[in-house]
Parts: C-alpha cells; structure tokens; sequence
C-alpha cells in the first residue's frame, strides 16, 4: 500500500462513523493494517494528526507495523494464540503515554517512552502456529498490553520485536509521539483513542 494521505485518512474515518477529535491539539491516533497478512516487515502505516487554532493540520505517517512478528505467530506466548488487534475498531481511551524518564512512577514499555495500553481492546486470536494473520479466531475484549512502543532503528524485519503490540522504528515513532505531546502541552491529556483502519477500505 502507498503511504495515505491525511486527506484519504480523515475520508475514511468520517466515512466509517469514527469520532474525529476535531478541537485545536486533540490528537487522533491511529494506524493501517495492509492487506498482506504473511508479511514479517513494517509494511503498515501509522498516523497521529490534530487540527490546529486556525484549522490548519499538523500530522505524520510513518511506515510501521500494528501486528506480531513471524516468530510469535510461529511461537505465540499463551496458548489460546497470538494477540492480533481488531482493525476496523475505534478503541476508545486505549492509550496513555508514558514517558519513566519524565515520570519514573509509569514504567511505558519495559522502561522506554511508549504508548501503554490503560483500556479494553477487542482482539482475534490466532491459533494456528502458521505465517498468516488470521481475521477470524475466537474474539475477546481485553488488555493485552499491545503496547505502541520503539522497534529498533533498522525498520527491516518485525521478528520479535512485536507480540501483537504496533510499533515502528525510534525515528519514526518520535515523529508519532511529537505531535501526540500537543495534546498533553495543550491540556487535552495524556490518553488516546487508537483507531485501527484497513488498506480495504482506501
């Protein structure tokens, strides 16, 4: 998939009934899930953007990946199967971000700054030990801590970088996290809704 434009970003989320945080520095945070479901790259793409006081955009898309890494589907760490978030799900208050080196009581991901995961999330669960994501396991609503977090600075393989968790490269997500800090620098707070789209519908 090419990289989305916001334009073809905001379409799809108002065509798909999603809230839209549309006051100045209310941050909308999300990502797409390509169709390519055997891929062990970071082949999806991740998005934060926010309005600004004249109506004017501010927003990044980054290359990144939203699922788990080959070697989990291979080797998933419960038994009921690898983790995969639901695309085409608005998960409502998911997110906190966390910085320890700011606030040493939140610990982020493994000590890092990261988007932590404070709510419910619907989830599939994929069973089957093989390469492909599968859309059609047992469903649950759960905290999984799918966290949105750093996955190294190559942005190669995905491997075990990711249990289920979405993430991209330092560079790239310091891009995600510096517009998500307007949020938190203009009083909105440090909690996010995650939406998670699919190339299907773009």
């Amino acid at each position: 998939m090419k990289k989305p434009t916001i334009t073809e970003i905001l379409r799809v989320l108002t065509d798909s009934k999603f809230k839209v945080f549309s006051s100045p520095y209310d941050v909308n945070l999300g990502a797409i899930r390509t169709k390519d479901n055997a891929a062990n790259t970071f082949n999806d793409w991740l998005f934060c953007f926010c309005f600004d006081q004249d109506e004017g955009i501010i927003f990044e898309v980054v290359p990144g990946t939203t699922d788990a890494g080959l070697y989990y589907r291979l080797n998933p760490m419960q038994i009921d199967g690898t983790a995969i978030i639901q695309h085409g799900v608005q998960h409502r208050g998911a997110y906190q971000l966390q910085d320890p080196k700011k606030d040493p009581t939140k610990r982020g991901h493994r000590g890092q700054k990261a988007f932590k995961q404070i709510g419910l999330m619907k989830y599939w669960r994929d069973a089957d030990r093989d390469k492909y994501l599968d859309f059609d396991g047992a469903e649950t609503t759960a905290n999984y801590a799918t966290n949105g977090h750093f996955m190294g600075t190559l942005g190669r393989e995905v491997n075990n970088w990711s249990a289920g968790c979405w993430g991209a490269t330092v560079e790239n997500l310091n891009k995600i996290f510096k517009v998500a800090e307007l949020q938190i620098k203009h009083g909105y707070g440090d909690k996010f809704t995650f939406t998670l789209l699919h190339e299907n519908n773009f």
